[in-house]
């Protein structure tokens, strides 16, 4: 990093966690703290803030007075943003693994979750949570990387020239997938050409790079799809309906893909991922059989009105640290002033040894403020030991938790539901969800952010687009 150090003790810590935001202390004493300067906010302000909750070990670009903070340890650099993506990219050198970088102007979390309900059954995956994409969030995803995992889904996001580098530089894919080119951050660049260019950056070295014709096609080693001559995937026909059926043949041989969606975004999205697995040397019966168990991907976290006055979170489609971290950061952002509830499976996607994983699960419900845990699954069960402050509820399955719950089990309470994709915590949140009589209206924010996207792809590219949002009243 080319650092200097001023401490005010001889101290050495084992960093495990990287923060750059003070309010998501968890572990102070195993954290790394980087006063990231944006154009919107310099973290220097909230450096006193992260010493008052534990933190001693920071990285600055500018110079504190060190006595004012006793026993904490700063590491002097020139700018934190690069220290935090040369630590990263160390990071990533540590590990010899497959890595599948994503990029792409649409649909790269898209992609990246679907692979991964697609391929958990045989890899123990990290993948970046939700859309951490940028130049921080690459780094904070690459840094989940432990030993225990057999693969990695990285997604990367640019927005103007020279940022594919340095963050190709952290995620160093062996495998590269570009979902398509659009007109996203077209303002960025000043040709589509510049911009492939661009994203093509994220892909050198990889082995192969797989996505659609004729943008892939462009690119050595790759292995596209789509109704050119030239895809290794090509397309001869597309019936809708319930199930897409897809013609195709690969490489002469001819297959048919069944897509459980119907609209041309899912489709295609779906037959990219289908590519990733054929490259893998999955049959077309078995991609089939997998896509046929796709679930949609919300990419949020869901305020819902529950049963008995209760405030539900829902994040019931994934289950590792990183997005229990966000998840927990959420609940306590909701001012409800009820006592705070987890709803837990499994962690089938920690990589970590379980007996060293779930004392960190454990320390983060009590830094949140949870009163209350109901634990699902036979390994949180014999693995999770919570403070007395906690109290805990344990069942073997969902099933068995849908079969004894009863409706005064919560009352006045904001529950986090959270669990790993095969415990289907959705029949949970169905279950605990308020029954109303009245008519509600739900507004499909992703449905609407495609919709403008299939009509800005219709327009001229000198064509602008004003758009705008009516929520309770009129403006």
């Amino acid at each position: 990093m080319g650092a200097e150090l001023t401490a005010t003790e001889e101290s050495s810590r084992n960093i495990a966690h990287l923060l750059h935001d003070s309010r998501a202390v968890t572990f102070p004493d195993s954290s790394l703290f980087f006063a990231l300067v944006t154009p919107r906010s310099d973290g220097h302000r909230f450096v006193a803030d992260a010493w008052r909750k534990g933190v001693r070990a920071f990285v600055v670009s500018k110079p504190l007075a060190a006595e004012e903070f006793p026993g904490a340890s700063f590491l002097l650099v020139p700018d934190t943003l690069a220290a935090l993506q040369d630590l990263a990219a160390w990071h990533r050198a540590q590990f010899s693994l497959p890595v599948i970088g994503i990029t792409g102007s649409n649909g790269k979390t898209i992609v990246k979750e679907w692979l991964f309900q697609l391929l958990e059954p045989e890899y123990t995956i990290v993948r970046s949570p939700r859309s951490y994409n940028s130049q921080i969030g690459v780094a904070l995803s690459v840094w989940q990387l432990r030993p225990g995992h057999t693969l990695a889904l990285f997604e990367a996001g640019i927005s103007q020239p020279g940022e594919m580098e340095r963050l190709a530089r952290m995620i160093r894919p062996t495998i590269g997938v570009l979902t398509n080119i659009g007109s996203a951050h077209d303002e960025g660049f000043v040709s589509s050409e510049q911009k492939r260019c661009e994203k093509g950056r994220l892909f050198e070295g990889a082995g192969a790079v797989i996505g659609p014709e004729p943008w892939t096609g462009l690119l050595q080693q790759h292995i596209s799809w789509g109704s050119e001559s030239g895809a290794s995937l090509r397309i001869d026909s597309v019936k809708r309906g319930a199930i897409t059926l897809i013609g195709a043949e690969y490489r002469g041989v001819p297959v048919e893909i069944r897509v459980p969606f119907s609209d041309e975004a899912s489709v295609a999205n779906a037959i990219t991922c289908s590519c990733v697995l054929i490259y893998l040397g999955y049959s077309i019966a078995t991609i089939n059989e997998r896509l046929a168990g796709l679930q949609p991907v919300d990419m949020r976290l869901q305020l819902k009105h529950g049963a008995g006055g209760c405030t539900l979170i829902n994040d019931a489609y994934s289950a590792d640290f990183t997005s229990l971290q966000l998840a927990l950061n959420f609940m306590a952002q909701q001012q409800t002033g009820q006592p705070r509830t987890v709803i837990l499976s499994d962690f089938a996607e920690s990589g970590a040894a379980p007996e060293r994983f779930y004392p960190q699960v454990a320390r983060a419900l009590e830094g949140a403020g949870v009163s209350k845990a109901v634990l699902v699954g036979r390994e949180i069960t014999r693995h999770l030991q919570l403070p007395e402050k906690i109290s805990a509820q344990h069942y073997a399955s969902t099933e068995v938790f849908l079969e004894q719950q009863h409706p005064g089990q919560f009352r006045e309470e904001t529950i986090l539901i959270k669990g790993a994709r095969p415990f289907r915590f959705e029949r949970i949140v169905a279950a605990l969800e308020t029954r109303v009589h009245q008519t509600v209206l739900e507004i499909n924010l992703n449905a609407l952010a495609h919709n403008l996207k299939q009509y800005r792809a219709l327009l001229r590219p000198e064509t602008k687009i004003m758009a705008m949002v009516k929520a309770f009243s009129y403006g």
